[in-house]
């Protein structure tokens, strides 16, 4: 398991009533079933609604919510914004 510090924005910022939190992970999964366990269901599922990057990439290019954790990284949860 690796140190990892989590930032949460928008409505899971509101939703775990933090900005950021370090926790001990292995995977974007781990972090994902942290916040199920801490925050709650609603948080959870906010969470995979997200933007999730792992030090400003995008988990998508890599192993998705298999992405390995390693010390010191960040993973952020955005808000996906769309227009036109």
């Amino acid at each position: 398991m690796a140190q990892v510090t989590i930032h949460y924005r928008a409505a899971l910022a509101e939703l775990t009533g933090v900005g950021e939190e370090k926790i001990e992970a292995a995977t974007v999964r781990d972090v994902l079933a942290h916040i199920k366990k801490t925050h709650g269901a609603l948080a959870h599922k906010a969470a995979k609604r997200m933007l999730i990057a792992v030090n400003n990439d995008s988990i998508q290019l890599h192993k998705g919510f298999d992405t390995r954790l390693a010390d010191g990284m960040e993973v952020r949860f955005m808000p996906i914004c769309g227009g036109g």
